[in-house]
């Protein structure tokens, strides 16, 4: 039998790794502590009434729907010298920056609640644009920057561990900045000019050291709706939208809630033990899932760590007026977290091996802007949800004490409501279809198809 003939092996820059990874950093931070905190920064912070910022959230939610399709179509239409991707997180860097900043400083006065949604509604408007265009970027970029499965796989890697300081500050920050017992700190409007800053350096100064592959530029584009109608052909794509919606319905509760329950619920006890159980839950689910993963593969991988959250709430829902005992179901809860984020984006690369078996093309983009379809709506559903259920518990921001129902209500709708949603997605799970080792066997098939296309590519292109 011959053997294949050798592609020469292909090595992205450690700086290159390293930059991009850093500017997923600068890209977290300006997004998650907006959309997990927001609320709870007008709501308690600056009076706004809950049931309007409900509203508001419904409202933000058909944008939100939208955005990503109109922001993947005019971003694979681009075609300049720095590439598609690359100039829209250089120069969007600024913009994102301002948006940022705006979320937080709001120009409406703080005595008029129709104005203060307004800006509330402007200020989510305004951030999710640019995030839209700057996380689609991100989202398509490792393919571009790397041809063969193993530089992504090292990509992905850098990524990972440069994304887990976003992880800690996304905890830490929101303690520090928004749950002293009244006002705003003194040092609040430093700290997030300081942040806006930096992830706006990162952004831009980290996108001069990598660049977009030459083959993804030259990609014929492909329209959205006829890309729409191919991936009505991935089966194991639409089933597991099913579990993933109820997933991003909860996902609000790991910070939004959790703001609330820390000044409500265990206000005055010291939360030290609390957040850095979770913490350290995150390391040892990281640590076990990433080496168990290719043992336990994906499908069976998420549906433990979703089992494991919620038996961690359950437990939380029992002892939730107690901080120091309340660390144990939250370690508990961190290690499924981890779990769940080392497995979701397995499954969406499996989902989109299944695509290119399918089709006979990588197609990152589109399936980036389709799963926003229902990301994207499901936390929109989340906050407002959240809001409502405290409403019906009766919970009234300007009341202090609140009384022993709304408080209830606080810990109902942080730890049994996640409990609802992840029973369902663990149900979902057991009928995605790629699992075991017959997928295994499938995914042979992809890599050998990888190796075909970069061997033509590196022959039109003359690469040795």
């Amino acid at each position: 039998m011959e053997k294949p003939t050798k592609i020469s092996e292909e090595k992205v820059p450690i700086k290159a790794k390293l930059s991009f990874s850093f500017g997923g950093l600068g890209n977290g931070l300006l997004n998650s502590l907006v959309f997990a905190n927001l609320t709870f920064f007008y709501n308690i912070k600056l009076g706004a009434d809950k049931d309007i910022l409900g509203i508001g959230w419904l409202i933000f939610m058909f944008w939100n729907t939208i955005n990503d399709p109109i922001a993947s179509y005019i971003i694979d239409n681009t075609r300049t010298k720095l590439g598609r991707r690359i100039p829209y997180i250089r120069y969007g860097s600024f913009f994102y920056g301002l948006a940022f900043l705006f979320c937080w400083f709001p120009i409406a006065p703080l005595d008029n609640e129709l104005l203060l949604f307004i800006n509330f509604l402007a200020a989510l408007f305004l951030l999710d644009t640019a995030y839209t265009f700057v996380g689609a970027c991100f989202f398509s970029l490792p393919n571009e920057i790397a041809v063969s499965a193993k530089e992504r796989a090292s990509l992905g890697a850098y990524s990972a561990v440069i994304g887990f300081i976003n992880i800690i500050l996304g905890l830490v920050l929101p303690i520090i900045l928004f749950t002293i017992p009244e006002g705003i700190p003194s040092y609040f409007a430093p700290v997030i000019i300081l942040i806006a800053v930096i992830s706006t350096l990162l952004l831009f100064g980290t996108s001069f050291f990598y660049k977009e592959n030459l083959f993804a530029q030259l990609q014929p584009h492909e329209p959205f709706v006829e890309g729409l109608r191919l991936t009505l052909k991935n089966k194991a794509f639409w089933i597991f939208m099913i579990p993933a919606f109820c997933i991003y319905l909860v996902y609000p509760n790991f910070q939004t809630a959790l703001l609330y329950y820390l000044d409500y619920i265990v206000a005055g006890q010291n939360i030290i033990y609390f957040i850095l159980t979770f913490v350290i839950g995150i390391v040892v689910g990281m640590f076990i899932n990433v080496k168990k993963i290719d043992v336990w593969y994906p499908k069976k991988t998420m549906m433990i760590n979703l089992s494991l959250i919620i038996i961690g709430f359950a437990g939380l829902f029992i002892v939730a007026y107690n901080a120091l005992l309340s660390s144990i179901p939250y370690f508990i809860i961190g290690v499924g977290f981890a779990g769940a984020m080392v497995s979701n984006p397995v499954i969406m690369g499996d989902i989109i091996d299944n695509d290119e078996l399918i089709t006979g093309k990588r197609r990152e983009a589109i399936y980036g802007g389709v799963n926003a379809l229902v990301q994207k709506p499901a936390i929109s559903i989340a906050n407002w949800l959240f809001l409502l259920i405290l409403g019906v518990f009766g919970f009234k921001e300007e009341v202090s004490p609140q009384s022993d129902m709304a408080l209830f209500g606080i810990i109902f709708a942080f730890c049994v409501i996640p409990i609802i949603f992840l029973i369902i997605a663990v149900i979902g799970m057991k009928f995605y279809p790629l699992d075991g080792p017959k997928w295994r066997d499938k995914k042979e098939k992809v890599h050998e198809l990888h190796k075909v296309k970069e061997m033509k590519y590196k022959e039109k292109n003359e690469i040795e």
